[in-house]
Order: C-alpha cells, then sequence, then structure tokens
C-alpha cells in the first residue's frame, strides 16, 4: 500500500503555535506522529512525504540533524520528496549538492528521496510536487506547503498536508475516492472553480 502526507516539520515549535497542533513539544508532536503513522502503515508500506519532513527556516537552524533520526522510529519506506525546508538545507549545509543530501538522508534510513515525482494510480498520471505553483495541468496533483490555509481541494488536485486531517495519512485508496469526488462533483461547480484556476 502506499500512503501520502507532507508538511510534517519534525522540530519546529513554530509551526506547533502556527498550526495550531495541540502538542507542548515537537518532541511530543514526533512521538504522537510516529505512533499514528505505525498504527497505519507497515514495514513493506510506502510513504511519500510530500516536502517538508524537516523544518529549516533558517541558516542558523540545524535541527535536521536530530529529526533525520525520526525516520528510522516509522515502520513503511519512507520517500521524501523535498520541499522549501530540504531545499534550504540542501543549500546551507550541502552546498547545493542534492546528490549529497540524498546518500545522508539514504544512510539514516530514507527508502529514497527525490526532487518530485510522476507515479501512477490505475491508468491515473499523478504528480508529487512540494509546491502548488509546480503542479501540472495535465495530471492530478498532490502537493503540501500550505497547510491548512490552502484546504484539501483545487481545481489542479489535493493538499495532502497532515494538518488539514488531524495528522492521518491518505491512502492511494483515499485519493481515488478524492479524484473521484472531484470528477463527478466538484469539476463543475462554479462557485468552487476560483477565478484565477481558470486559465491554468
Amino acid at each position: 500500500m502506499r500512503y501520502f502526507t507532507s508538511d510534517i516539520h519534525f522540530g519546529s515549535t513554530t509551526i506547533l503555535k502556527r498550526e495550531m497542533r495541540p502538542f507542548k513539544s515537537p518532541e511530543q508532536f514526533a512521538k504522537f506522529f510516529i505512533k499514528k503513522v505505525n498504527k497505519t502503515a507497515k514495514k513493506d508500506d510506502f510513504i511519500f512525504v510530500i516536502g517538508d519532513f524537516f523544518n529549516c527556516n533558517s541558516p542558523n537552524n540545524n535541527s535536521f540533524l536530530k529529526s533525520i533520526n525520526y525516520v528510522k522510529r516509522i515502520k513503511a519506506k519512507v520517500i521524501l520528496i523535498c520541499g522549501n525546508n530540504e531545499e534550504r538545507i540542501i543549500h546551507t549545509f550541502f552546498n547545493d549538492n542534492f546528490q549529497d543530501f540524498k546518500k545522508y538522508c539514504l544512510e539514516h534510513g530514507f527508502y529514497d528521496v527525490v526532487k518530485d515525482l510522476d507515479i501512477k494510480l490505475g491508468d491515473r498520471k499523478i504528480y508529487l510536487t512540494h509546491l502548488p505553483s509546480n503542479c501540472q495541468k495535465d495530471k492530478i496533483n498532490l502537493f503540501g506547503h500550505v497547510h491548512r490555509a490552502g484546504g484539501l481541494y483545487s481545481p489542479l488536485g489535493f493538499n495532502v498536508g497532515c494538518d488539514l486531517n488531524y495528522y492521518n495519512l491518505y491512502s492511494d485508496k483515499d485519493i481515488e475516492f478524492l479524484i473521484s469526488q472531484k470528477e463527478r462533483y466538484w469539476n463543475d461547480d462554479a462557485e468552487l472553480n476560483l477565478k484565477y484556476f481558470k486559465d491554468f
């Protein structure tokens, strides 16, 4: 089984406050999140983290050195699609060398690390990218970055940020259901198809 999430931001106190996560510390959140993930995804499953597994909001923030160890506590195979926080880590701590960052992550337990990814869900093309601005118009896009403020649905696809569904993973079946709702109801709802999406 495949699962999807994004914007975990392990190690961030700022995100706890900004997203009103009901935890006293980043460590408490990490313990809760990992326990919940491990109840859902087993060792032969794949979890696609579509950006911001880590938190790096400044050149002085090296919390990823601690947060990277959380991946070893997740039973399933974790594939990281780089988000803007990973990009900052690559730039600041790996001299813009993506391959060095990827090697470091693989050595610490990640199954794979990529910039973006195309997958198939049945006969559908699915594109995984952290930033909504990078979505592709000929595919269903799964993205993150916008947390709760962006909502779940857009005509481009779905925001799979962990803050939107109380830190549950989205499964292939969940995505299939969302696509069916999108195609059956939302694509033709003029009130949902906002003006700035119409010419995308």
